[in-house]
């Protein structure tokens, strides 16, 4: 459990004017204003239980991102002992709670499309949509007062990212998708609590808060709901 200080509000509008997105309660966020306020852990939660991994592809139910986060985390701390680490990986994709999830093949498409009318126009498209998730990443890890990480954190992060999504593939979509693996340093097996099966949104949820609660701290994450609701009391 980590995370003693107040979130602070240091980010940079992303647009000149607001994007306007509901928030749970029916009022709205600025998409374009990234902010540890606009950020609830138990809403999180809620989203990213209901946001499907490769694009919903496999069958049976949904993937989730609440799960690929939690199971990450836990595979992360198995190995490591790292709470932050931890932490870090379980909010490493808590921005599609705002924005949703662009899956990756999609992005390739369209960064592919533009660049056939102007390699300036792909790169740039490609840039702005990793500022925009990078954003609203440092902001949840900002409310979850975890400070952001060094390069050689965020290195271990997306590792075990990859090495997430190379065993999700194959549990996922079996041997098949052995060719769509992505290049690693460490190919040894995660230390996962259980296999990768996928689960209900409901558990998926339940489990995503469990892990919060583990990595970031129970008292933080009511603290960061406390201090959400005034905001969006004082800005509706």
């Amino acid at each position: 459990m980590i995370g003693n200080a107040s979130p602070t509000k240091t980010l940079s509008r992303l647009a000149p004017t607001p994007v306007w997105s509901f928030r749970p309660d029916g009022s709205v966020r600025d998409l374009a204003a990234p902010d540890p306020l606009e950020i609830d852990f138990f809403a999180m939660a809620n989203a990213l239980s209901k946001i499907a991994r490769f694009n919903g592809s496999n069958p049976g139910i949904a993937y989730t991102v609440a799960q690929h986060s939690v199971m990450g985390a836990e595979a992360i701390f198995n190995e490591t002992g790292d709470t932050r680490l931890a932490a870090w990986f379980l909010l490493h994709d808590g921005e599609e709670a705002m924005l949703g999830d662009k899956p990756t093949p999609a992005q390739r498409l369209l960064v592919s499309t533009l660049n056939d009318a102007s390699e300036i126009a792909g790169a740039r498209a490609h840039y702005c949509w990793v500022q925009i998730k990078c954003k609203w990443r440092e902001a949840g890890w900002q409310a979850a007062c975890l400070g952001l990480p060094e390069s050689i954190q965020q290195a271990h992060i997306d590792e075990y990212d990859r090495r997430m999504c190379n065993a999700e593939m194959l549990a996922l979509f079996g041997p098949s998708a052995r060719a769509q693996l992505q290049p690693v340093a460490h190919a040894v097996p995660l230390k996962l609590k259980g296999g990768i099966r996928p689960w209900a949104a409901m558990k998926a949820e339940e489990r995503f808060i469990e892990a919060a609660c583990r990595f970031i701290g129970e008292d933080r994450l009511h603290e960061q709901r406390a201090i959400h609701s005034a905001h969006v009391a004082l800005n509706s």
